[in-house]
């Protein structure tokens, strides 16, 4: 899963302005421990600063030892009185984003849940990361495929107060797509998906739906609309770095179901084979460029393999690579085929 969802733009702003983790109480600003940054020993345990406020989970509580006129003080503060949050993204909470990346759903899974359980206390206060760790944890499971799981966490996140926010909203219906397209619900997938793209904003959201979308519609064999559904996404949404080599994989893939001797002279299989190519060396960690590699034949995927080792040594970018030009190959497709 991205940038952070559903913060206010004052957080924002805050965040930005601030590297030090606050909680405000009524007014009052504490620098607090943070738990995710941890030191050298072994096992490597949280870094403790003794004017900064330590966080009991147990009690429910923050404290602070103040120098109070040549005497230490402790001061304490209950979790239940914070009214802000300004916290950079946690540590481990962008190492669960990169999890899932690079294909490593479990552990995703891990980060996410350490984020979700110290945030929990805190998680309908404005600037908290909960619903962001959710929603990562959202993911996690669904590319766990673990359907029971991700059931049981959808009917208790639903609940939840942040549940009622437009895109967490949209994010809950789409995780429901996406059990939905594993059951083989493809056309009603499809027909929702094309529901919800008019009715969301969000670049993320769009991009996310335009996948749902595109693998219905390659498992319905419907490939032509596939293809323009994927190759939408680096067009649209190439802010969306994470969803670019899915959305070419979809393509490459639609693209090898479209060739048949009628279309021979569009050489269907090289196009394919070329967006195969740029995931390879565009995105090398992600788990798209593990599945390109067992499509591509093996002197195209060896060459792709060697120019990506010397673009990571500092050599310049082959012509036509998608990181040099990464929209003309996709423009060309869409605007084809409208």
């Amino acid at each position: 899963m991205r940038p952070p969802l559903l913060l206010t733009a004052f957080v924002l702003l805050a965040a930005a302005t601030s590297s030090a983790q606050t909680f405000v109480f009524k007014g009052e600003r504490w620098e607090i421990n943070d738990p995710f940054k941890l030191d050298n020993s072994i096992p490597p345990k949280p870094v403790v600063d003794s004017k900064k406020g330590i966080i009991n989970m147990v009690k429910g509580t923050v404290d602070r030892t103040s120098n109070q006129a040549g005497f230490e003080v402790v001061l304490t503060r209950k979790l239940s009185e914070v009214t802000e949050v300004i916290w950079p993204m946690p540590a481990r909470l962008q190492e669960a984003q990169n999890n899932i990346n690079r294909g490593e759903p479990a552990k995703a899974l891990d980060n996410a849940e350490a984020v979700l359980k110290f945030f929990e206390p805190l998680k309908n206060v404005p600037g908290s990361w909960w619903v962001k760790a959710s929603l990562i944890k959202l993911d996690a499971l669904d590319r766990l495929e673990n359907d029971a799981a991700t059931n049981s966490f959808l009917a208790t996140f639903e609940k939840e107060q942040a549940a009622k926010q437009p895109e967490v909203a949209t994010q809950i219906q789409l995780a429901r797509l996406m059990l939905r397209a594993r059951k083989g619900e493809h056309d009603a997938v499809i027909r929702e998906a094309t529901e919800l793209l008019a009715k969301v904003d969000s670049s993320e959201l769009q991009a996310r739906l335009h996948l749902t979308k595109g693998n219905s519609l390659l498992a319905a064999k419907k490939y032509e609309a596939a293809m323009n559904t994927y190759l939408r996404v680096p067009v649209f949404f190439g802010s969306e770095t994470e969803m670019i080599p899915k959305a070419l994989l979809g393509a490459a893939r639609a693209f090898r179901g479209m060739d048949s001797p009628a279309l021979r002279d569009q050489k269907l299989e090289a196009v394919s084979n070329r967006y195969l190519y740029d995931i390879i060396v565009s995105f090398p960690v992600s788990k798209e460029a593990e599945e390109a590699k067992k499509l591509l034949p093996p002197e195209e995927r060896a060459k792709a393999e060697a120019d990506q080792k010397k673009i990571a040594a500092g050599g310049p970018l082959p012509e036509g690579v998608m990181l040099a030009k990464p929209k003309l190959a996709a423009e060309e497709k869409v605007e084809a085929n409208r």
